[in-house]
């Protein structure tokens, strides 16, 4: 009876130790996975921490690139999150206290990160402003620029025409050699030896738009061979050259017709046989010209 006893004891106290036994497996297999699910949780928060701190360095580098006023400041914060980058990859231990340390610097990071791309943005929208307000400024200049060449174009052309329209005329040039009597008096000839003096007349046409006051006329008279006869000086023409004259006269012109006379005495050896050409200038401009044909003389007659 009392051997029956201690076997029934026995079992219980087995029974007793197994249930033991098992419990104390389901409590350490219990606590064994939720140590690795707080492993897993600390773990995605780092990787978490690593992600947010690289997406800033991203948005840094785009900001920085854009080249604003903010580009120190914008490098400074970014070496901070590259240092706090470094710190958080090189974790040797991960636990709920470092992580939360982390995370507040994290976030007073990201609250400098939108101050600074805040005003990037703000910067960058004044400066899109600026620019259209500076691309509309230089197509207004552009326009302006085409205006003015276009009325110095037409004020050239018009100052042209003024030019051309108040240009001094001349006609009726004519050309007669002289012969000088015994009495001291002209009279005309066309034999190139009894030549004394070549006379030269011609009339300045009325030109209302024409400036009034005092012109230099000159004649050039060439002997049949292209040479200046009796060259007193020379004279600026028109296209800026120089060229040697005859004989010069200064007339009072008022806008109406006004005749002139020249007389070129010879100086020198007598006239031979030719043609004599003749151009008449009025303030450097050739306004008229013509020839004189001289003969030999018929037994001195």
């Amino acid at each position: 009876m009392e051997e029956n006893s201690k076997s029934s004891n026995s079992k219980i106290l087995i029974i007793a130790l197994t249930i033991l036994l098992f419990g104390l497996i389901g409590y350490t297999f219990y606590n064994n996975n939720d140590h690795k699910e707080a492993i897993k949780f600390l773990q995605d928060e780092k990787e978490q921490i690593i992600g947010n701190l690289t997406a800033m360095e991203e948005k840094y580098d785009v900001a920085i690139a854009q080249n604003t006023s903010l580009s120190d400041s914008l490098s400074l914060e970014k070496d901070k999150i590259a240092v706090l980058k470094d710190s958080v990859l090189n974790l040797k231990q991960i636990n709920s206290s470092v992580l939360r340390r982390y995370r507040g610097q994290l976030a007073a990071l990201e609250k400098t990160n939108t101050r600074l791309l805040d005003e990037v943005d703000s910067l960058k929208l004044a400066n899109n402003i600026l620019t259209e307000e500076k691309d509309s400024i230089n197509s207004q200049l552009e326009i302006q620029t085409t205006y003015n060449d276009t009325l110095v174009a037409q004020n050239m052309e018009l100052a042209r025409k003024v030019e051309i329209g108040g240009a001094i005329n001349v006609e009726n040039v004519v050309v007669t050699a002289m012969k000088m009597r015994s009495n001291g008096k002209y009279t005309e000839t066309n034999k190139a030896q009894k030549t004394d003096a070549i006379k030269v007349s011609f009339r300045l046409l009325e030109n209302e738009i024409a400036e009034p006051g005092d012109r230099e006329a000159y004649i050039v008279l060439k002997n049949p061979g292209g040479m200046v006869i009796n060259a007193k000086g020379t004279f600026m023409m028109i296209d800026g050259t120089e060229a040697k004259y005859t004989d010069q006269t200064i007339v009072n012109y008022e806008n109406a017709d006004l005749d002139v006379v020249m007389l070129v005495e010879r100086k020198g050896d007598k006239y031979e046989a030719g043609v004599y050409p003749i151009e008449v200038f009025v303030d450097g401009k050739p306004v008229g010209s013509a020839n004189l044909e001289l003969n030999d003389s018929f037994l001195g007659l």
